[in-house]
């Protein structure tokens, strides 16, 4: 088994496979198909034979309700199994009457994996008598203490299928894809062959978010913040587990994109690789912006970067990296999720840590109505919430007049307003004042 080359930076040579094996005409065979996908070998009588893989949609293959109500058992979910269906003989006779007389689901992982569950569920097999079932599939549940979970939780299915992406997420994509004339299963094995950081779910998510950006735009309607709400509910987020700052306490990732351009720590500069690929997305963000940010946020502020938050309470925190202030909106339907915001906490040396800031020299931000202006070098932490709600950040990186033209040109085009020194000094003044009132009023 050679492994996978999608993970590389470029494909495989002739010439560099040769040298891995230069005795196997087999493979410099392979090496000139470069490597397009997985490829499997097995050895026979002594050769290296290439395997036949399945194409998508044959094979096996289950159905994604069955997926979704086996991710959902718990050890305690009470099961059973119609008498030894195999021929009497084989493996499969004598590895199912091990797990034959199984009650649960506990008792028949001991002896089965989560695609024997599938497969005998779908053919009448088993039966499912009643239990505790678990509220979403394992791999998208919080960590449990039960080994069933876990085994659960490891689950992706067969090739070309997947049970990462919430069953509700999936029948959205499923409606929306029929509906822009897409085929979600073409996009999906595509996606799962780009060499990048995101999985064919959160790119096939994205996708389909994208081209509804492109379509919102393209209507020439004013966009509010229902038209956001309905693309970053269809957004694919990745389990962000880079955040220290601002992960909750107990909680190990969180759902955090930013779209834009940041200081690397070398000091160079980079735009994130989503911003371009999903470039109505981004224009649209920028769109909305620009034409809802109110009286409240200067007419010079700029921005080269967009942090979108969902769902979670961020624990008090100061940002680092920021130059000047920033603008925030949270949108959604949820109640509470204000930011405590220290207008005295200003950036000086010697600042107390900010667990140690008293929560009387905070004041509530209300950032469901409107844009509001606040620095984010200041500590700040939001309340908790009930319900679904999405945070939208607009900031300027430190440093900015450091960005080249070429990447200062692309973030211009997809609706960016960069920054100038005279215009941040400018803005920096502006909320100076604000917080001198805003701690005037404590």
């Amino acid at each position: 088994h050679f492994g996978s080359i999608r993970g590389s930076v470029a494909p495989l040579s002739r010439e560099r496979f040769a040298v891995l094996l230069p005795r196997d005409p087999m493979a410099l065979e392979l090496a000139q198909k470069q490597f397009r996908g997985v490829i499997k070998c097995k050895k026979v009588g002594g050769k290296l034979v290439q395997r036949k893989i399945n194409k998508r949609g044959t094979g096996l293959k289950f159905n994604a309700a069955s997926y979704e109500l086996i991710s959902r058992f718990t050890g305690k979910t009470r099961i059973a199994y119609a008498p030894n269906p195999k021929r009497p003989g084989s493996k499969s006779f004598d590895r199912y009457k091990k797990y034959e007389k199984s009650k649960t689901v506990a008792d028949a992982l001991k002896h089965c994996k989560p695609a024997d569950l599938l497969w005998e569920y779908e053919r009448g097999y088993l039966k499912v008598l009643g239990g505790p079932m678990a509220e979403k599939p394992a791999c998208l549940a919080p960590p449990s203490e039960d080994p069933t979970i876990q085994i659960l939780a490891k689950f992706r299915g067969p090739q070309g299928s997947s049970i990462k992406m919430d069953p509700e997420v999936r029948k959205r994509l499923t409606k929306l894809s029929e509906l822009y004339g897409l085929d979600l299963d073409k996009i999906h094995e595509e996606a799962g062959k780009q060499c990048n950081s995101e999985s064919a779910d959160i790119q096939t998510a994205r996708i389909v978010a994208n081209e509804m950006a492109r379509r919102k735009l393209a209507s020439g309607k004013a966009i509010v913040d229902e038209d956001v709400l309905d693309v970053l509910r269809v957004w694919g987020f990745a389990d962000n587990e880079s955040r220290l700052n601002v992960l909750p306490e107990g909680v190990k990732s969180i759902h955090s994109d930013t779209l834009g351009i940041l200081r690397m720590r070398d000091g160079t500069y980079r735009i994130f690789d989503p911003t371009t690929r999903y470039e109505h997305v981004t224009k649209l963000l920028c769109h909305w912006f620009a034409t809802n940010k109110g009286k409240d946020i200067p007419d010079d502020f700029a921005f080269t970067g967009i942090n979108i938050n969902h769902n979670y309470a961020g624990r008090r925190h100061r940002d680092n990296g920021n130059e000047g202030p920033s603008a925030i909106k949270a949108i959604g339907k949820f109640s509470g999720g204000k930011l405590s915001y220290f207008p005295k906490d200003i950036k000086k040396n010697g600042r107390c840590d900010v667990a140690k800031l008293s929560p009387k020299e905070s004041l509530s931000l209300d950032l469901s109505k409107k844009f509001v202006l606040f620095n984010g070098n200041n500590a700040h932490e939001v309340q908790p919430f009930k319900g679904e709600r999405f945070s939208l950040v607009y900031f300027t990186t430190s440093k900015f007049y450091k960005i080249k033209e070429k990447e200062f040109s692309t973030l211009k085009k997809l609706g960016f307003h960069m920054p100038t020194i005279k215009a941040i000094e400018k803005v920096k003044g502006i909320s100076k004042k604000q917080d001198e009132e805003r701690a005037q009023s404590l």
